[in-house]
């Protein structure tokens, strides 16, 4: 029930900040995550574990050897993460512009997947794990995120 709880009043506080943008004219075109709470935890903890994996794996082989898609794809990854780490200066995770979603949660679905067939084709087993997690467990987060301003989604 403390993570549920947690949860709901975060959600108030993200809604609450939305409302005060509203009230401003400057919430723009939003998009919301209807993921319920749970599933959105759960599926982010699992996306976290999956560029990590990715991130340390790919680290680890370009240390012996350099390959330049894996590079490019651990920067897309390391952007993308970057645009979901700073939700206070970016966006409220679960409520965000349209460019916003797409640099955070899509580009690192996006560098999840491409992190996951760059490891298969270099034959590293713990790349291709660690960005195919990022991507299955990114995708639904990403997918979930509709037009407009939902308030107390559950």
């Amino acid at each position: 029930m403390r993570i549920h709880e947690a949860l709901a009043r975060r959600r108030g506080k993200t809604d609450e900040h939305i409302r005060q943008l509203e009230r401003q004219g400057r919430a723009g075109r939003r998009y919301t995550a209807m993921l319920p709470n749970i599933p959105f935890l759960i599926l982010g903890l699992l996306c976290d574990a999956g560029w990590i994996l990715h991130l340390v794996a790919g680290w680890r082989f370009l240390s012996c050897s350099f390959n330049l898609p894996l590079l490019l794809s651990m920067l897309a990854v390391a952007v993308g993460v970057g645009m979901t780490i700073r939700p206070n200066l970016i966006h409220e995770k679960e409520i965000a512009l349209g460019y916003q979603k797409d640099l955070s949660f899509g580009l690192t679905v996006a560098a999840g997947l491409a992190g996951g067939i760059v490891g298969l084709i270099i034959n590293d087993g713990w790349i291709a794990a660690g960005g195919f997690l990022n991507f299955a467990s990114g995708l639904p987060i990403y997918l979930s995120f509709k037009p407009g301003i939902h308030y107390g989604v559950q």
